[in-house]
């Protein structure tokens, strides 16, 4: 362990000492100078800025989270955050002390206690918390980025310098850009080296990668936390690289978004990539693709009047509506078949207890050249089969979906939040929805 610190050190000592091209040769010093000139050089860069954007990862199971600190050079430091987890999404800031040491490499240590640092670092009730560190061995460092790793759990954090703004403003869009970048359990591709991957559940703050067409597995996911920033997003690959190596992937940190897709430092890109592999993909994730009644046009919303009118009249009930028309699998006793999934509402006579109706119809789908093609198979129960014959006007709405399809994104980043399925005739805008049973 201690071999592994000193390489770590002189690498470190190295990486300072050449941003002072005065100093004489390394080979000339002891190894007490280059420690020395290592602790000055950390201390010069750290107080440089007014202030460090702080992205910390205490460990591989949990997202990263924002925090604003700023280094005296007396050793003051004051940290703000804003989050769910440790502040209870209120605003706080604290001040407490820091110090740099050499401990077989440049160590920074937040030497008294702070409400807002030690938060990841406190053991709880469990006597392990959120398994962060309060002391951290520096393993990069230049003007742009900073990286630490705690010495005891292995947290990690990046530094970046904070830009010129309120703290409150700052915070308020990091905690915002999860959710507006991969909302609606959004499928991402990562595009690398000629290879293509599939980012799952980045509005959690952890990213799942599969292999394009791969489903998610049960047992030993590879795992991303990311920390979102004003212009992306971090990834912190380091928890575990060895088995993400061993799966082709060589992840950047910093992803910048750029247009409709998000740019790593290495040329690696993010984005929603292929629409029609998109839609097929979130459907085997046991999702699937709710119609928007209100802003589809065309033959289809036609018909979405036509069968409520019918229904209005044989129910007898003004209030009886078409409630909602989904793409997506079916239940167990159909497993591995999609069906158009339509789901009605009504009162018999307009009294009584309301009936939820869903009627489910097996269907082909796939993906070709692009587009998402549809075809009608058979009812997948008597109760659909019923009420197929018994309004025409259900038949006449089934119809107008089984079409093929060109896409298009409502939102480029973000597909899933809404996607346009066109033809000729009609436009029907669906959404990504988990909970369609």
């Amino acid at each position: 362990m201690k071999a592994k610190y000193l390489f770590i050190a002189v690498a470190v000592v190295s990486l300072f000492s050449a941003c002072n091209r005065d100093e004489k040769s390394l080979f000339d010093q002891s190894a007490a100078e280059r420690s020395q000139l290592a602790l000055d050089n950390a201390q010069k860069m750290l107080v440089a800025h007014d202030s460090w954007e702080m992205l910390y990862f205490a460990n591989r199971e949990s997202r990263g989270y924002n925090v604003v600190v700023k280094f005296f050079s007396n050793g003051k430091v004051i940290a703000s955050a804003q989050n769910a987890l440790t502040t209870k999404n209120q605003l706080l800031s604290d001040s407490s002390t820091w110090v740099l040491r050499n401990d077989y490499g440049p160590i920074i240590s937040f030497d008294t206690y702070n409400k807002v640092l030690h938060a990841w670092a406190d053991p709880q009730t469990d006597g392990d918390g959120y398994l962060g560190d309060y002391e951290f061995l520096i393993l990069e460092a230049n003007a742009n980025r900073i990286m630490l790793k705690g010495k005891k759990h292995s947290a990690y954090i990046i530094l970046r310098p904070m830009p010129k703004m309120e703290i409150a403003d700052y915070f308020k869009t990091c905690n915002s850009q999860l959710s507006k970048y991969f909302g609606n359990d959004a499928i991402m591709t990562l595009y690398q080296g000629g290879k293509a991957y599939y980012l799952h559940n980045g509005a959690s703050g952890i990213f799942t990668l599969t292999a394009v067409g791969k489903p998610v597995p049960e047992v030993d996911p590879v795992i991303y936390p990311i920390c979102p920033t004003l212009d992306g997003f971090v990834v912190c690959y380091a928890f575990n690289s060895t088995l993400y190596m061993d799966r082709g992937v060589e992840m950047e940190h910093l992803f910048t978004l750029t247009g409709d897709k998000f740019v790593g430092e290495g040329g690696s890109t993010i984005s929603a990539g292929d629409l029609s592999t998109l839609f097929m993909t979130y459907i085997s994730n046991n999702k699937g693709w709710k119609a928007d009644l209100t802003a589809s046009t065309g033959t289809f919303a036609d018909a979405a009047s036509a069968f409520t009118e019918a229904l209005v009249a044989q129910s007898k009930d003004s209030k009886a509506k078409l409630s909602s028309v989904a793409i997506t699998y079916s239940g167990t006793e159909l497993i591995g078949k999609y069906v158009l999934r339509v789901k009605f509402e009504y009162k018999k006579n307009g009294q009584g207890t309301k009936q939820n109706i869903t009627a489910d119809y097996v269907i082909a789908l796939k993906s070709q050249n692009g587009n998402i093609g549809l075809t009608y198979l058979e009812p997948a129960s008597d109760l659909a089969t019923t009420w197929y014959n018994q309004f025409p006007e259900m038949g006449a709405l089934i119809n107008t979906v089984m079409h093929t399809f060109t896409l298009s994104a409502v939102d480029q980043l973000n597909p899933t939040k809404g996607l346009s399925l066109n033809t000729s005739a009609t436009s029907i805008v669906v959404s990504g929805n988990g909970n369609l049973k």
